[in-house]
Protein backbone atom coordinates (compact mmCIF):
# COMPACT_ATOMS: atom_id res chain seq x y z
CA UNK A 1 0.00 0.00 0.00
CA UNK A 2 1.14 3.47 -0.79
CA UNK A 3 2.20 6.02 1.81
CA UNK A 4 1.24 9.41 1.32
CA UNK A 5 2.34 12.57 3.88
CA UNK A 6 0.66 16.08 3.36
CA UNK A 7 2.60 19.16 3.34
CA UNK A 8 1.04 22.40 4.72
CA UNK A 9 2.72 25.58 5.08
CA UNK A 10 0.52 27.66 7.52
CA UNK A 11 1.77 32.01 7.17
CA UNK A 12 -0.36 33.89 9.86
CA UNK A 13 -3.00 31.40 8.81
CA UNK A 14 -3.87 29.03 11.36
CA UNK A 15 -7.78 29.18 11.24
CA UNK A 16 -7.55 28.25 7.52
CA UNK A 17 -4.75 25.51 8.41
CA UNK A 18 -6.68 23.77 10.95
CA UNK A 19 -9.78 24.01 8.00
CA UNK A 20 -7.25 22.68 5.63
CA UNK A 21 -6.20 19.62 7.77
CA UNK A 22 -9.73 18.81 8.72
CA UNK A 23 -10.62 18.10 4.93
CA UNK A 24 -7.48 15.38 5.26
CA UNK A 25 -9.15 13.52 7.98
CA UNK A 26 -10.70 11.08 6.00
CA UNK A 27 -8.60 10.79 2.69
CA UNK A 28 -6.19 7.68 3.75
CA UNK A 29 -3.02 9.69 4.84
CA UNK A 30 -0.46 8.43 6.87
CA UNK A 31 1.06 11.65 8.38
CA UNK A 32 0.85 15.37 7.93
CA UNK A 33 3.68 18.09 7.95
CA UNK A 34 2.91 21.15 9.04
CA UNK A 35 5.42 23.74 8.26
CA UNK A 36 5.35 27.28 10.07
CA UNK A 37 6.36 29.78 8.07
CA UNK A 38 5.51 32.67 9.42
CA UNK A 39 9.21 33.66 11.34
CA UNK A 40 6.82 35.43 14.17
CA UNK A 41 6.49 34.29 17.57
CA UNK A 42 3.04 35.07 18.34
CA UNK A 43 1.85 33.35 15.14
CA UNK A 44 3.70 30.38 16.07
CA UNK A 45 1.74 30.11 19.84
CA UNK A 46 -1.82 30.65 17.67
CA UNK A 47 -0.44 27.62 15.45
CA UNK A 48 0.37 25.44 18.29
CA UNK A 49 -2.70 26.51 20.04
CA UNK A 50 -4.64 25.60 17.48
CA UNK A 51 -2.84 22.43 16.34
CA UNK A 52 -3.47 21.35 20.08
CA UNK A 53 -7.04 21.79 20.27
CA UNK A 54 -7.30 19.46 16.31
CA UNK A 55 -5.23 16.89 18.32
CA UNK A 56 -7.85 16.62 20.81
CA UNK A 57 -10.25 14.87 18.38
CA UNK A 58 -9.02 11.28 17.30
CA UNK A 59 -7.34 11.50 13.96
CA UNK A 60 -5.94 8.81 11.78
CA UNK A 61 -1.95 10.33 10.96
CA UNK A 62 1.00 11.55 12.68
CA UNK A 63 0.99 15.29 12.93
CA UNK A 64 4.82 16.50 12.54
CA UNK A 65 5.74 20.02 12.84
CA UNK A 66 8.52 22.51 11.40
CA UNK A 67 9.33 26.18 12.42
CA UNK A 68 11.43 28.55 9.95
CA UNK A 69 13.16 30.90 11.85
CA UNK A 70 11.62 33.60 8.81
CA UNK A 71 9.61 33.40 5.95
CA UNK A 72 11.82 31.22 3.68
CA UNK A 73 9.13 31.46 0.65
CA UNK A 74 6.80 28.38 -0.65
CA UNK A 75 9.45 26.77 -2.95
CA UNK A 76 12.25 26.71 -0.09
CA UNK A 77 9.64 26.39 3.01
CA UNK A 78 8.29 23.30 0.81
CA UNK A 79 11.57 21.60 0.28
CA UNK A 80 12.93 22.21 4.20
CA UNK A 81 9.99 19.99 4.78
CA UNK A 82 10.61 17.15 2.11
CA UNK A 83 14.80 17.45 3.61
CA UNK A 84 13.76 16.27 6.61
CA UNK A 85 10.94 13.70 5.60
CA UNK A 86 13.41 11.80 3.01
CA UNK A 87 16.15 11.84 5.98
CA UNK A 88 13.52 10.90 9.15
CA UNK A 89 10.29 9.59 7.68
CA UNK A 90 10.39 9.01 4.00
CA UNK A 91 6.94 8.37 1.91
CA UNK A 92 6.39 6.75 -1.26
CA UNK A 93 4.03 9.93 -2.08
CA UNK A 94 3.88 13.87 -0.67
CA UNK A 95 1.13 15.65 -1.18
CA UNK A 96 1.41 19.55 -1.42
CA UNK A 97 -1.32 21.70 -0.70
CA UNK A 98 -1.90 25.01 0.29
CA UNK A 99 -3.23 25.76 3.57
CA UNK A 100 -6.60 27.83 2.00
CA UNK A 101 -7.21 24.42 0.24
CA UNK A 102 -9.31 22.07 1.12
CA UNK A 103 -9.83 18.95 0.18
CA UNK A 104 -12.83 17.32 -1.06
CA UNK A 105 -14.09 13.29 -0.47
CA UNK A 106 -12.32 10.95 -2.22
CA UNK A 107 -9.95 13.88 -3.98
CA UNK A 108 -6.57 11.85 -2.19
CA UNK A 109 -8.02 8.02 -3.05
CA UNK A 110 -8.50 9.28 -6.91
CA UNK A 111 -5.05 10.75 -6.93
CA UNK A 112 -3.41 7.93 -5.85
CA UNK A 113 -5.61 5.35 -8.11
CA UNK A 114 -4.05 7.64 -11.06
CA UNK A 115 -0.95 7.90 -10.06
CA UNK A 116 -0.39 3.94 -9.86
CA UNK A 117 -1.47 2.93 -13.15
CA UNK A 118 0.44 5.65 -14.76
CA UNK A 119 4.49 4.97 -15.62
CA UNK A 120 6.70 8.30 -15.89
CA UNK A 121 3.91 10.23 -14.14
CA UNK A 122 5.58 12.73 -11.66
CA UNK A 123 2.84 14.70 -10.52
CA UNK A 124 -0.93 14.63 -10.06
CA UNK A 125 -3.00 17.60 -9.79
CA UNK A 126 -6.88 17.80 -8.89
CA UNK A 127 -9.24 19.69 -10.81
CA UNK A 128 -9.59 23.32 -8.37
CA UNK A 129 -12.72 24.43 -7.55
CA UNK A 130 -12.67 28.34 -6.61
CA UNK A 131 -16.10 28.70 -6.27
CA UNK A 132 -16.99 30.31 -9.57
CA UNK A 133 -15.34 28.26 -12.07
CA UNK A 134 -13.54 25.21 -12.30
CA UNK A 135 -10.05 24.96 -13.07
CA UNK A 136 -7.86 22.20 -14.77
CA UNK A 137 -4.36 22.55 -16.74
CA UNK A 138 -2.80 26.15 -17.64
CA UNK A 139 -0.33 26.70 -20.71
CA UNK A 140 2.16 28.89 -20.79
CA UNK A 141 3.46 30.94 -23.10
CA UNK A 142 7.75 30.90 -23.05
CA UNK A 143 8.07 33.81 -24.96
CA UNK A 144 5.94 36.40 -23.72
CA UNK A 145 4.74 34.83 -20.26
CA UNK A 146 1.47 34.75 -21.15
CA UNK A 147 -0.96 32.24 -19.27
CA UNK A 148 -3.48 30.17 -21.31
CA UNK A 149 -6.18 27.54 -20.47
CA UNK A 150 -5.85 25.91 -23.76
CA UNK A 151 -2.79 25.12 -26.00
CA UNK A 152 -1.48 27.77 -28.69
CA UNK A 153 1.38 27.49 -30.36
CA UNK A 154 4.41 28.40 -27.81
CA UNK A 155 2.51 27.04 -24.96
CA UNK A 156 3.28 24.30 -22.24
CA UNK A 157 0.97 22.36 -19.73
CA UNK A 158 1.66 23.11 -15.77
CA UNK A 159 0.69 22.13 -13.09
CA UNK A 160 -0.98 24.25 -10.21
CA UNK A 161 1.02 24.18 -6.89
CA UNK A 162 -2.16 24.17 -5.28
CA UNK A 163 -2.37 20.72 -4.63
CA UNK A 164 -0.12 18.24 -6.31
CA UNK A 165 0.60 14.20 -5.69
CA UNK A 166 3.96 13.86 -5.78
CA UNK A 167 5.99 10.63 -6.61
CA UNK A 168 9.40 10.61 -4.62
CA UNK A 169 11.12 9.55 -7.48
CA UNK A 170 11.93 12.84 -8.06
CA UNK A 171 12.80 14.44 -5.08
CA UNK A 172 16.62 14.87 -4.96
CA UNK A 173 17.48 17.56 -2.09
CA UNK A 174 14.35 19.04 -2.55
CA UNK A 175 11.50 19.62 -5.50
CA UNK A 176 11.21 23.17 -6.26
CA UNK A 177 13.92 25.64 -7.53
CA UNK A 178 14.45 28.00 -4.69
CA UNK A 179 15.14 31.06 -6.43
CA UNK A 180 11.51 31.40 -7.05
CA UNK A 181 10.31 32.83 -2.94
CA UNK A 182 6.41 32.41 -4.65
CA UNK A 183 4.88 32.09 -7.78
CA UNK A 184 6.39 30.44 -10.58
CA UNK A 185 7.85 27.33 -8.95
CA UNK A 186 5.41 25.10 -10.25
CA UNK A 187 5.37 26.49 -13.67
CA UNK A 188 9.53 26.05 -13.61
CA UNK A 189 9.09 22.31 -12.09
CA UNK A 190 6.56 21.10 -14.95
CA UNK A 191 9.04 22.64 -17.64
CA UNK A 192 11.68 20.52 -15.96
CA UNK A 193 10.13 17.46 -15.45
CA UNK A 194 8.97 17.82 -19.47
CA UNK A 195 12.87 18.11 -20.58
CA UNK A 196 13.55 15.02 -18.80
CA UNK A 197 10.66 13.00 -20.05
CA UNK A 198 8.28 12.93 -16.93
CA UNK A 199 4.36 12.90 -17.50
CA UNK A 200 2.06 15.28 -15.52
CA UNK A 201 -1.60 15.05 -14.94
CA UNK A 202 -4.78 16.08 -13.61
CA UNK A 203 -7.19 14.00 -12.52
CA UNK A 204 -10.54 15.27 -13.41
CA UNK A 205 -12.26 12.68 -10.64
CA UNK A 206 -10.40 14.53 -7.99
CA UNK A 207 -11.24 18.07 -6.73
CA UNK A 208 -9.80 20.68 -4.39
CA UNK A 209 -11.50 23.69 -2.98
CA UNK A 210 -9.58 26.86 -3.28
CA UNK A 211 -9.89 30.45 -3.08
CA UNK A 212 -6.95 31.58 -3.99
CA UNK A 213 -4.03 34.42 -3.05
CA UNK A 214 -4.50 33.40 0.41
CA UNK A 215 -1.12 34.23 1.73
CA UNK A 216 -0.89 37.93 -0.45
CA UNK A 217 -3.53 40.38 -2.04
CA UNK A 218 -4.08 41.12 -5.27
CA UNK A 219 -2.93 45.32 -6.39
CA UNK A 220 -0.98 45.48 -3.37
CA UNK A 221 3.16 45.73 -4.02
CA UNK A 222 3.75 41.96 -2.30
CA UNK A 223 1.39 40.14 -4.55
CA UNK A 224 2.01 42.45 -8.18
CA UNK A 225 6.07 42.35 -7.43
CA UNK A 226 6.46 38.63 -6.77
CA UNK A 227 3.96 38.00 -9.97
CA UNK A 228 6.33 40.52 -11.80
CA UNK A 229 9.48 38.58 -10.46
CA UNK A 230 8.56 35.05 -11.55
CA UNK A 231 7.71 36.32 -15.24
CA UNK A 232 11.30 37.69 -15.31
CA UNK A 233 12.70 34.15 -13.08
CA UNK A 234 11.23 32.07 -15.76
CA UNK A 235 13.08 34.00 -19.08
CA UNK A 236 16.01 31.92 -17.82
CA UNK A 237 14.61 29.22 -16.41
CA UNK A 238 12.61 28.16 -19.58
CA UNK A 239 15.62 29.03 -22.35
CA UNK A 240 16.66 25.64 -23.79
CA UNK A 241 19.48 28.06 -25.91
CA UNK A 242 21.42 30.46 -24.28
CA UNK A 243 20.62 32.65 -27.81
CA UNK A 244 16.51 32.29 -26.67
CA UNK A 245 17.33 34.33 -23.42
CA UNK A 246 17.21 37.79 -24.73
CA UNK A 247 14.01 37.12 -26.45
CA UNK A 248 12.32 35.94 -23.92
CA UNK A 249 13.43 39.08 -20.93
CA UNK A 250 12.38 40.89 -24.50
CA UNK A 251 9.04 39.38 -24.79
CA UNK A 252 8.17 39.67 -21.05
CA UNK A 253 9.32 43.38 -21.13
CA UNK A 254 6.45 44.51 -23.20
CA UNK A 255 3.79 41.84 -21.67
CA UNK A 256 4.92 43.33 -18.22
CA UNK A 257 4.54 46.62 -18.84
CA UNK A 258 1.03 46.25 -20.44
CA UNK A 259 0.17 44.47 -17.40
CA UNK A 260 0.90 46.67 -14.93
CA UNK A 261 -0.86 49.62 -16.66
CA UNK A 262 -3.88 47.32 -16.97
CA UNK A 263 -3.95 46.62 -13.30
CA UNK A 264 -2.87 50.05 -12.31
CA UNK A 265 -5.85 51.17 -14.15
CA UNK A 266 -7.85 48.04 -12.80
CA UNK A 267 -7.17 49.38 -9.29
CA UNK A 268 -6.85 53.02 -9.32
CA UNK A 269 -2.98 53.03 -7.95
CA UNK A 270 0.51 53.03 -9.74
CA UNK A 271 1.11 50.30 -7.09
CA UNK A 272 1.34 47.58 -10.24
CA UNK A 273 3.51 49.78 -12.18
CA UNK A 274 6.00 50.42 -9.51
CA UNK A 275 6.13 46.75 -7.81
CA UNK A 276 6.90 45.94 -11.80
CA UNK A 277 9.53 48.39 -12.00
CA UNK A 278 10.80 47.05 -9.31
CA UNK A 279 11.05 44.02 -10.32
CA UNK A 280 12.69 44.48 -13.86
CA UNK A 281 15.23 46.78 -12.40
CA UNK A 282 16.74 44.35 -9.48
CA UNK A 283 16.61 41.35 -12.35
CA UNK A 284 18.22 44.39 -14.82
CA UNK A 285 15.48 42.69 -17.75
CA UNK A 286 16.23 46.35 -20.02
CA UNK A 287 20.10 44.81 -20.68
CA UNK A 288 19.51 41.34 -20.42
Amino acid sequence: MSTVCAIILDYYGSIKTIACLTSLINQGLDSVMIVDNSGNHQANIQLQEALHNFNQREIPFTIYQIVNPMNLGYSAGVNNALRWLEKNQPHQYYLLINNDAEATAGMLPQLLKFMNKQDRTALAAPVIDTGVKQITCHWYQRLSGLLFSHHIIGTFPFLSGCCLLVDRQIIKDGLFDEDFFMYGEDIALCWRLKQIGWKTAFVRQAIVRHEGTGSSRQGGYFYEYHLARMHILLASKLATHRWETPFLYFGRLLTLSARAVVRAIRYQSLVPITASLHAMQKHNVSTA
